[in-house]
């Protein structure tokens, strides 16, 4: 396997076979890690092409020192911050009223994975973009918070506190979203993580 130097030199000299290979590696964790912060696959999948090419356009200032799954990352959550920036103006504007989702064309699997699913994905957009991500990078991916803090250029103490503070703005959130109902039984007895429900 190679390391970090070796592989960025590789891309740098323009290698094929090394992107083909990073992309295989990266591609699918790279879009799931996009589809959950922006909460719509296709444009996932678009971030995520951009992120790949910008790669490739910008391989030469990566640094063999830093983490090259990490500055990708960077790469992918600059991409997905700019979309749900410009996402969130456009409603405040209300030109984008049309893509609000509508819990009732919801098709169940199990329908409550789907009902948590949604619930979820609700209460992680009412999160700045910011809390958002690091959220899904640290529960969603499993980054620590050094790794974290390399992609979010922060300390690793700052992200900690982010996370921390961002975990209990989601618990709020999700809490009022929760029907009156089924809220009381699983107040005290439920774990929520952005995987889900435990």
């Amino acid at each position: 396997m190679l390391t970090d130097v070796q592989g960025v030199e590789r891309l740098r000299e323009r290698d094929a076979q090394a992107f083909r290979s990073l992309i295989d590696r990266l591609q699918q964790p790279i879009t799931g890690y996009l589809h959950r912060l922006v909460g719509d696959r296709e444009v996932a999948l678009d971030l995520a092409q951009d992120t790949f090419v910008q790669v490739y356009k910008e391989i030469d200032k990566a640094s063999g020192e830093f983490a090259l799954d990490a500055w990708i990352y960077r790469i992918a959550t600059n991409y997905g911050l700019r979309y749900l920036n410009r996402k969130r103006l456009r409603q405040f504007v209300r030109l984008d009223s049309s893509e609000s989702f509508d819990e009732s064309l919801a098709i169940a699997g199990p329908e409550d994975q789907t009902e948590t699913r949604i619930l979820v994905e609700q209460a992680l957009g009412t999160l700045k973009p910011i809390d958002a991500a690091v959220l899904q990078l640290h529960f969603g991916n499993g980054f620590t918070y050094e790794e974290i803090g390399e992609v979010m250029e922060m300390s690793s103490e700052a992200v900690r506190k982010r996370v921390s503070r961002s975990v209990e703005k989601f618990r709020r959130s999700y809490g009022k979203k929760l029907p009156s109902e089924r809220s009381q039984p699983y107040k005290n007895s439920v774990k929520v993580t952005l995987k889900g429900i435990k």
